[in-house]
């Protein structure tokens, strides 16, 4: 029992550094840590503690069955913490997940070139009207002033 303890630490602490750019071992390393840890707790879940010895002969303790309750309790331990561990090393071994992205490069398109531009001339100036005061509209004369239709009666 000790060798297949043995193994299992060993395999479990050190499969997740070994394969750190194959993700097919590692996660036959995660699932071997996990079952690690699995087998850690159910080991612990059924060995009897030191407590649970009971005595043979009235005042003599049963050291026999709390040295296998105590060894059995730090094996269980061994395992939870050895897939821990190991998980830990796992992930943080492993290669960073890599988003799937095109290798070919757009073509820029050609910007247009501008025409060129005409050097500057002369300036030319407008030719000047002669001036002239501004005329006053003519306006025609105004008509008489004719009465309305209906006149509005005097004021009293």
């Amino acid at each position: 029992m000790r060798v297949v303890v043995a193994l299992v630490l060993s395999l479990t602490v050190m499969s997740g550094a070994c394969f750190p750019n194959n993700p097919r071992h590692q996660t036959y390393a995660k699932i071997a840590e996990g079952g690690a840890i699995l087998g850690g707790i159910g080991l612990l879940a059924v060995v009897n503690t030191g407590a649970d010895c009971a005595p043979k002969v009235s005042g003599m303790p049963d050291t026999a069955c709390e040295d296998k309750a105590a060894l059995l309790g730090n094996i269980g331990l061994g395992l939870v913490l050895a897939g821990l561990i190991g998980f830990i090393v796992t992930v943080s071994t492993s290669g960073d997940d890599k988003v799937a992205t095109s290798t070919t490069t757009p073509t820029p398109t050609p910007t247009p070139t501008p025409a060129p531009i005409a050097p500057p001339t002369e300036p030319v100036t407008p030719p000047t009207e002669p001036v002239t005061p501004p005329t006053e509209p003519v306006t025609p004369p105004a008509d008489p002033a004719t009465p309305p239709a209906n006149p509005a009666p005097p004021a009293p």
